[in-house]
């Protein structure tokens, strides 16, 4: 009988608990993707979502959780070999929001970063990832906007043992989205 992945049960679960927030109404889905890379043999499975209250005409934060796992870890599990330190998969979060250039934007980037420490506990490693576009023939610098991927990373492998944990971390999402959307009004 074929037994699932880790990263499949994990998934099930996420992909779940995320949808009952949206049929709660507290977010709106807005994409989601499971995808299995065959150059390099990894399994990837990311859904987004926005505030479910999010105007479409103002700028908006969006959500975004990732859950990957590698060869080493589906050979390992499916092998019944010990080739990984552990077995499982990694989660890590990103938010995308719009950041005003007029603004200092170490400043903000720190703001941010508080904020986010407030709500995870300085648990997760936090990356800002800016980017700006410049359309043909229209350079303009600075920018007027640039948009930043904000990376919450755990550095640990989870497994199923975790899976109580994730209706916390969406709560944790949802409320790191709550406050970010706040900050980006302001």
């Amino acid at each position: 009988m074929f037994h699932p992945l880790v990263f499949d049960n994990i998934r099930v679960v996420l992909e779940g608990a995320v949808y009952d927030r949206d049929f709660d109404g507290a977010i709106t889905i807005t994409g989601r993707s499971d995808v299995m890379d065959m150059a390099t043999f990894h399994r990837q499975f990311q859904i987004e979502f926005k505030l479910a209250t999010a105007n479409e005409n103002k700028p908006f934060v969006l959500a975004q959780m990732q859950l990957r796992t590698t060869l080493a870890d589906i050979a390992a599990e499916q092998l019944e070999q010990p080739l990984t330190d552990q077995i499982g998969c990694t989660i890590c979060i990103h938010f995308h929001l719009p950041m005003n250039v007029r603004k200092e934007i170490p400043e903000e980037a720190r703001a941010i970063t508080a904020l986010l420490d407030d709500i995870w506990g300085q648990r997760p490693y936090i990356t800002h990832t800016l980017k700006a576009r410049l359309e043909e023939k229209r350079y303009e610098w600075p920018p007027q906007r640039v948009d930043n991927q904000i990376t919450l990373d755990f550095y640990r492998k989870i497994d199923e043992g975790n899976i109580d944990d994730l209706r916390d971390l969406i709560d944790h999402t949802i409320q790191s989205l709550l406050q970010l959307q706040a900050y980006v009004e302001r």
